[in-house]
């Protein structure tokens, strides 16, 4: 029970988190104007006017594709993640089959907590629950940084990007089969929403069925945050969420198939029954109370059969 709670817990903080900090980013990447309307600031500067020259010189050599152009930058931005993404992935992975080696010591633990009597008594047994997962170097808040921080990171980057094609003309103005991408599209926004629903499924691929659970309300949060993004910006930073969800779903299927395999077996082998670490055990009052009750009874029963034997010999 302990676990489920720290578990919802921390898929609410998650949540908290990016519902905090979201707009909070959000609010410090906008542009800003002078008194003649001509875009300033550091965001401008230092992110805005590289991702155009990029741009440029990538759809210059595509006679001047710019949808192309920001296919190559998204393909860039997530190589250059992809170290700090797979080693979050790691850390998460770890964590899941570390928990899922001690499971049966948590629901020994929990039962007792179930037997308690007392607030002291709980919170002893609690204390414990957490003792277990320290020895053994399980950090349930683990999940809210893997979770939280690729969407994080990248909001620079889609904040660049969004700015460098609304506020070039030769950017906004261009077409691909089709398509303004200076102007909404539905159907990338559809799209995107789409490929995060894929990968968050992926994403779970070797989960147990109660993490599943757990984690299935992630399974539309994000997809919905991402189509009123992508619905809400021009066309061109739609095809870069896209082909970012495109990406991290290649990624997913990577770690499940051969990243996951090999930590479960590391975890197997270092985290084994025999070198799992034990907290003090505590024991409920209420078993203690009841054995001794028990114990009573049968020095009663012992001691009336006493005195009858004793009333049959002298029969």
């Amino acid at each position: 029970m302990k676990r489920k709670v720290i578990m919802k817990l921390t898929k609410k903080a998650q949540l908290l988190l990016v519902a905090t900090v979201l707009p909070l980013l959000l609010a410090g990447c906008t542009v800003q104007y002078n008194e003649n309307h001509e875009p300033i600031g550091w965001l401008y500067n230092y992110l805005v006017v590289p991702t155009q020259w990029l741009l440029n010189q990538i759809a210059s050599v595509f006679n001047g594709n710019y949808a192309i152009a920001i296919v190559i930058v998204s393909i860039l931005v997530r190589v250059v993640l992809m170290p700090t993404q797979f080693h979050q992935m790691k850390t998460m992975l770890v964590q899941q089959e570390k928990m899922a080696v001690l499971k049966p010591y948590i629901a020994e633990i929990t039962a007792r907590a179930e037997q308690a009597t007392t607030p002291q008594e709980k919170l002893a047994i609690q204390q414990e629950q957490m003792e277990l997962y320290k020895l053994n170097n399980v950090s349930l808040m683990g999940g809210i940084g893997s979770g939280c921080l690729p969407i994080l990171i990248t909001l620079p980057i889609w904040s660049g990007l969004y700015n460098a094609i609304l506020l070039s003309n030769e950017i906004s103005s261009s077409n691909f089969m089709g398509i303004n991408l200076g102007a909404q599209f539905l159907p990338i926004a559809l799209a995107t929403m789409v490929a995060y629903y894929v990968q968050s499924v992926v994403s779970q691929m070797g989960m147990d069925e109660e993490t599943k659970k757990q984690s299935r309300s992630m399974n539309y949060i994000l997809p919905a945050m991402m189509f009123m993004m992508t619905f809400q910006s021009p066309a061109g930073v739609g095809i870069y969420f896209f082909i970012s969800a495109l990406i991290q779903i290649l990624q997913s299927w990577i770690q499940n198939t051969y990243i996951r395999p090999k930590i479960k077996a590391q975890i197997d082998e270092e985290l084994n029954h025999e070198n799992i670490v034990l907290p003090q055990r505590t024991t409920p009052r209420k078993t203690a109370q009841k054995a001794t009750q028990q114990e009573t009874f049968a020095q009663r029963q012992n001691k009336t059969g006493g005195r009858n034997a004793g009333k049959q010999n002298r029969r």
